[in-house]
C-alpha cells in the first residue's frame, strides 16, 4: 500500500514537472490563438469556395462541440460564411490566408507535440507538406463526423452511439494527427493512449460546455456584439489547447510505463542526423 502510494506521488510530480517543461500556460495561449486565427479565414474561404454546405456544417460542429445554440453562433455565420460570393480576388486572397492562418496552427501543434515528446521540430518542406496534409484530413473528418451524426439523428439509443462515434473518431483523428506532425518518430503504440486520452477529455470538454458556455457567450454577445462571440469561442479554444497539452503529457507518461523510457525515439532522430552528416561529409570515392 505504501509502495502504491510512493508511485502515485512520483507519477504526480513526474506530471506536474512535465507540465512545467512543456510551458502549459504558455501552450494553451499559443494553440488557442493560433486556432482562433485559422478558424474565421477557414470559414470565408469555404464560402468563397466550397459548398454552402461545408461553411455551415464547420460551425454546426463547432456549435455542437462548444455547447452553444444557433442563436449565439450566428454572427459568426454571417460574418464569415457569405453565400454568393462571386469575386474570384476576394476567394483567392482568402483560401491563402487561410492556408497561412491554418498552417502557423499546424506548426503550434506540432511544436507542443515535439517539446511534449523531447524531439527537434520538423522544419522545410517536409513541415508545410505536413501542415497541408493534416489542414485537408483535419476539414475531411469533421465534415464526415457531422454527416454521421446528423444520419443517426433519431435513431434507438442515439446518445450512446453519438458518443461512441466521438470517442473512436477523436482518438483516431488524433492517433493520426500526433503520428503525422512528430514526423513518424514516435511508434503508433507509443501514441496510442495520448490519442486515447485526448479523445476522452474532449468529450468530457464538450459535455461541460454545454453547461457554462452558453451563458458566457450570451453575456459576452450582448455586451460586445459579434466580437463578443469570437471572444468565447477564443476562449474555448485556449481550454482546448490546454486539454492538448495536457492529454499529449499524460499519454507520454502511460507510453513509458507500459513500455519504458522513449529512448528509441531519440535514439532514431540522432542516428538520422549522424547519417545525414556522414552522407554529406563523407569523400566522393
Amino acid at each position: 500500500m505504501h509502495g502504491l502510494g510512493l508511485s502515485v506521488s512520483n507519477g504526480v510530480r513526474r506530471l506536474l514537472s512535465d507540465l512545467a517543461r512543456v510551458e502549459l500556460i504558455d501552450r494553451s495561449l499559443a494553440l488557442g490563438a493560433q486556432a482562433l486565427l485559422a478558424l474565421i479565414p477557414m470559414l470565408m474561404a469555404l464560402g468563397a469556395f466550397a459548398p454552402a454546405t461545408w461553411g455551415t456544417g464547420l460551425l454546426a460542429q463547432l456549435r455542437d462541440v462548444v455547447g452553444v445554440g444557433n442563436d449565439v453562433i450566428e454572427p459568426l455565420r454571417e460574418a464569415a460564411v457569405r453565400e454568393g460570393v462571386a469575386r474570384p480576388e476576394t476567394g483567392l486572397v482568402g483560401v491563402l490566408v487561410a492556408l497561412v492562418s491554418a498552417s502557423s496552427f499546424s506548426r503550434a501543434l506540432q511544436r507542443m507535440y515535439t517539446r511534449a515528446w523531447e524531439l527537434s521540430n520538423d522544419r522545410g518542406v517536409r513541415a508545410l507538406r505536413s501542415s497541408l496534409l493534416w489542414l485537408l484530413g483535419w476539414v475531411a473528418v469533421l465534415q464526415a463526423t457531422a454527416l454521421l451524426l446528423r444520419s443517426l439523428t433519431g435513431t434507438p439509443v442515439t446518445g450512446a452511439i453519438r458518443l461512441t462515434v466521438q470517442l473512436v473518431v477523436y482518438t483516431l483523428l488524433w492517433w493520426w494527427t500526433s503520428r503525422l506532425l512528430l514526423g513518424g518518430r514516435v511508434s503508433w503504440g507509443r501514441l496510442l493512449p495520448g490519442a486515447a486520452i485526448t479523445s476522452a477529455l474532449l468529450v468530457v470538454l464538450s459535455r461541460l460546455s454545454s453547461v457554462f458556455m452558453p451563458p458566457y457567450t450570451r453575456a459576452n454577445l450582448e455586451q460586445y456584439g459579434p466580437l463578443g462571440v469570437v471572444f468565447s469561442i477564443g476562449s474555448w479554444l485556449v481550454m482546448l489547447g490546454g486539454v492538448l497539452v495536457v492529454a499529449t503529457v499524460i499519454g507520454r507518461l502511460v507510453s513509458e510505463w507500459r513500455w519504458g523510457p522513449v529512448d528509441g525515439a531519440r535514439a532514431q532522430e540522432e542516428a538520422r542526423g549522424a547519417a545525414h552528416v556522414a552522407g554529406t561529409s563523407a569523400p566522393p570515392s
